[in-house]
């Protein structure tokens, strides 16, 4: 395995984990916490592995394993989704899919 492999493969496991921190926030609540972890809540658990996966797609960026979008490149990106997800969400609403 290469290095590049390597590290995509890391990123790769933080989505899952994010993935999985997600869906306990979701049924339990994002105040509650794990048992074993009363100090952690669910929220700040997603939270971390969301900054991991931040600071994965950055290594692989320093790395010179991927190349970087400019600052603004990076907004569109964000404002597309953010408006993207409110059209769909009222499509599912219009067909009371979603309250």
């Amino acid at each position: 395995m290469k290095k590049n492999e390597y590290l995509a493969l890391v990123a790769m496991e933080e989505c899952a984990e994010i993935q999985q921190a997600l869906s306990k926030a979701i049924r339990f609540g994002f105040d509650d916490h794990h048992p074993d972890r009363p100090e952690e809540t669910n929220e700040e658990q997603m939270l971390i592995e969301f900054y991991q996966l931040i600071a994965m797609i950055e290594e692989l960026h320093k790395q010179g394993i991927i190349g970087g979008f400019t600052p603004n490149k990076i907004d569109k990106v964000k404002q597309d989704k953010i408006e993207k997800v409110y059209k769909y969400m009222e499509y599912s609403k219009k067909n009371k899919l979603l309250d």
